[in-house]
């Protein structure tokens, strides 16, 4: 064992996904493994007018069975917010996209279009505001002409009629997009912006950003007009104005391990609503080029290419990444093969959870923006799926530490395919197995389930074990191991 625990976890009923070891006192031959989703077709084309380019300042609601997006357009030539149109479509399936006629907006003298009155941002379903307030879009003003800046919101009954409420007067620039949502666990607003920490851990400047480079932070409050937290400084000034640094504090940031010339660009944060302790980050690296493979004399300095990554929380403060590889590679040509921005949310629909990006064939500093460019795609994913719990095929096992659990059965989301499989020993808290529950009793699980109920020689319900905890010995072969649940009948 590599250690005990002097109290045991109160695993309950509670959903137990494998985004980490958290769970596991010993694992032998085990290892956790990134499971990138299947990228599917274009969810929002460009077929409209006024739609040039789409942007990535897309979210998602899955809204009582309506999949809703709220995505960002413009016939731009710079980033003035002016130019910016925000759409809305609806879909059923998370994976056909419809654009409603909505009405609300007058464009060259006809309303017959999906736009909404307001600024392109982030919008969330607040769960503990009135009906009249029960949608909220939160965005960064960086435009003097338009307001105050800084961060503010607009409440909607219905997520299409906006009306802005105002900010926090903080004008700080972090000109990504920011997001904002209700984290019930803890019972507050949870935020988390763009900011901007020292470059490069060898002391190397980014192209077109100095010495700094794009991390995450992350607010808490009660108020979203409030400044509660908020340590105001002196900060550095780009051409936007002030950048948040260290105002608040940076959760998420690359580290030593990744190239010095890459940085965070969209956070892309969501609360996983499978399991109440899992955060999920789809965040977009952006990888910029050198000066010499800058080779466009019409393109900006502050140029490179974007994929998106994974990282995992249990709390949203202390994030980890399993591994490094791409969540979501860009593709060798065509529209998905340059830049690639997750998109906020997800949509889960029986066994599979839908995820959206912004795709591009262009880099991020190309200034030539007369081609249209970007399309939002839809990626899925398995149910549980992020991050699994992966066996050799020559066999290894993990064994959890002690735990107390409710419920009358154990259900396991597994893939061990036909060459794998899976076997579950129960064990006392010392590490002795039960008996009845011993591995030789338990009936091997061979095949591919979301929900798969355990059995020791065809018996699927658990000992009564009197508040007293247990251990878990899993047996693996060429298995990936997702979740885990004790559940009653």
């Amino acid at each position: 064992m590599t250690g005990h625990a002097s109290d045991p976890i109160d695993l309950g009923n509670r959903k137990h996904l494998f985004i980490d070891f958290s769970l596991i006192d010993q694992a032998d031959d085990v290892s956790l493994r990134v499971n990138p989703p299947i990228v599917g077709g274009v969810a929002v084309h460009r077929d409209r007018a006024w739609e040039h380019h789409i942007h990535f300042m897309n979210s998602v609601i899955d809204d009582n069975g309506l999949a809703r997006m709220w995505y960002a357009s413009s016939n731009m030539g710079a980033g003035n917010l002016h130019s910016y149109r925000w759409g809305y479509a609806e879909s059923l399936d998370g994976v056909h996209w419809r654009k409603p006629d909505l009405g609300l907006v007058e464009l060259n003298g006809v309303r017959s279009n999906n736009l909404l009155l307001g600024v392109p941002g982030s919008v969330l379903k607040d769960p503990t505001a009135p009906p009249e307030e029960r949608y909220k879009g939160y965005w960064l003003n960086w435009d003097p002409d338009l307001g105050p800046l800084g961060f503010g919101y607009s409440v909607s009954p219905d997520g299409l009629r906006f009306t802005w409420q105002g900010g926090n007067g903080v004008a700080l620039h972090g000109d990504s997009q920011n997001q904002v949502f209700w984290d019930e666990r803890i019972g507050r607003y949870v935020a988390y912006f763009r900011s901007w920490v020292p470059a490069g851990h060898n002391g190397q400047s980014l192209s077109g950003n100095g010495p700094w480079r794009r991390a995450v932070a992350r607010w808490e409050t009660d108020d979203l007009t409030s400044r509660d937290g908020w340590q105001l400084t002196d900060t550095p000034v780009d051409v936007r104005g002030p950048r948040l640094t260290g105002e608040l504090p940076t959760v998420l940031e690359l580290d030593e391990q990744d190239p010095p010339d890459m940085d965070i660009y969209t956070p892309s944060i969501v609360k996983y609503p499978g399991a109440d302790d899992v955060y999920i980050s789809t965040f977009s690296v952006y990888r910029h080029f050198t000066e010499a493979e800058i080779l466009d004399a019409e393109t900006r300095r502050n140029d490179g290419l974007m994929e998106i990554q994974l990282a995992v929380s249990r709390d949203g403060i202390t994030w980890e990444r399993p591994d490094r590889r791409p969540y979501v590679r860009i593709d060798p040509d065509g529209p998905r093969s340059r830049m690639l921005y997750s998109a906020l949310g997800m949509v889960i629909r029986d066994r599979s959870i839908y995820q959206y990006a912004t795709a591009y064939d262009q880099s991020h500093g190309l200034k030539r923006r007369n081609n249209p460019a970007g399309q939002v795609i839809w990626t899925r994913q398995r149910l549980d799926g992020f991050v699994s719990a992966e066996a050799a095929y020559a066999g290894g096992q993990l064994i959890t530490k002690p735990l107390v659990f409710s419920g009358t059965r154990l259900e396991l989301n597994l893939d061990a395919s036909a060459s794998g499989d899976v076997r579950i020993e129960l064990q006392d808290s010392e590490g002795r197995g039960i008996e009845g529950y011993t591995l030789d009793r338990c009936d091997r699980v061979l095949g591919n389930h979301i929900r798969h109920v355990v059995t020791w020689a065809g018996n699927e319900r658990l000992p009564e074990t009197n508040g007293q905890p247990v251990r878990l010995r899993i047996a693996m072969r060429g298995a990936r191991l997702y979740a885990l649940q004790f559940v009653a009948r």
